[in-house]
């Protein structure tokens, strides 16, 4: 017999075809079946009123390990992450849950188990951990997770960089991540600019200096090459001031005073050339204070200032 026969026969075998006694048996059974309902609702009712739903509450999962979900998935992972995320998704849209942040990092992993190459809630987990948790290096690590199990993908990096530099001021993890996003297939050239930017913050003006000059020399991109003017201007400017303050310091030392012009450094041999900076203007030297400064300046370091 099949599910549709019997289907046809309990529930829609009309009423006038049946014995009197089989018609009293199922209307006295639909009877009891209302009034369950309405029993079921009532107490539903005084339950609900009794509970407020999103008041802050705790809240206790227990979430097997995503090696253990993928076998019990029976083939279907892709639909178990699905589920998962999804669920997940949910989960922690329910702001009332004040202990939801204590289970984040195994959720996610747990996702990320079943289908590593699964994109999306590396992202999303990522979110959630930064934005709303506040828990940054929980986050780096999740995009770092994602970073290993998908190589072709310069995003998970990126991002990761992102909260080392903006939100951990974590220069050298940043410059890492960036360099790791950078070298990844089909990376936008923003991230090329980002890890060069990170470079210079790290006060590695030589290596700084190379990467800017190949951005300048190869951009087609107006923005690009403004970007990499700028840090050329910049760097420039950072080393020959290290470098003439040096010589004027010594210049003091000689003569008991800062020189009158910073050609005076070259009419005593101290320096050969007296540098301008990267667009070949003179810099501006104060002889009272010993102290020299570019037309332009780039306040990326306070100490750049």
């Amino acid at each position: 017999m099949t599910p549709y026969t019997v289907l046809k026969k309990f529930l829609f075998f009309p009423l006038f075809r049946l014995g009197k006694r089989e018609t009293e048996k199922r209307a006295a059974l639909f009877i009891f079946f209302i009034c369950l309902m309405v029993l079921v609702a009532h107490f539903q009712a005084l339950y609900d009123d009794k509970i407020d739903y999103f008041s802050e509450q705790n809240t206790f999962i227990i979430l097997p390990p995503g090696k253990t979900l993928r076998l019990l998935s029976f083939g279907y992972r892709n639909l178990a992450a699905d589920m998962l995320f999804i669920w997940s998704i949910q989960f922690y849209s329910s702001y009332y849950l004040s202990n939801r942040y204590d289970y984040i990092e195994h959720i996610y992993n747990t996702i990320t188990d079943i289908t590593p190459q699964y994109t999306d809630p590396y992202i999303v987990g990522s979110w959630i951990m930064a934005l709303e948790a506040k828990d940054y290096k929980m986050a780096i690590r999740l995009l770092q997770k994602g970073s290993e199990n998908n190589k072709d993908q310069y995003i998970f990096d990126y991002e990761a960089g992102y909260y080392a530099f903006e939100n951990l001021k974590d220069y050298e993890l940043a410059e890492q991540l960036f360099q790791k996003a950078a070298k990844r297939p089909n990376a936008p050239a923003v991230i090329k600019r980002s890890w060069a930017h990170l470079v210079y913050m790290k006060d590695d003006l030589d290596f700084a200096w190379n990467l800017w000059a190949d951005i300048y020399k190869n951009s087609k991109m107006r923005v690009e090459k403004d970007a990499a003017f700028n840090h050329l201007y910049q760097i420039k400017y950072e080393v020959d001031r290290k470098y003439l303050e040096a010589k004027i310091q010594l210049y003091k030392k000689k003569y008991g005073r800062y020189p009158q012009e910073l050609e005076d450094l070259k009419r005593i041999g101290l320096v050969t050339e007296v540098p301008g900076d990267f667009r070949g203007s003179k810099y501006i030297y104060n002889p009272v204070t010993g102290k020299l400064k570019a037309k332009l300046v780039f306040k990326w370091k306070k100490k750049s200032s």
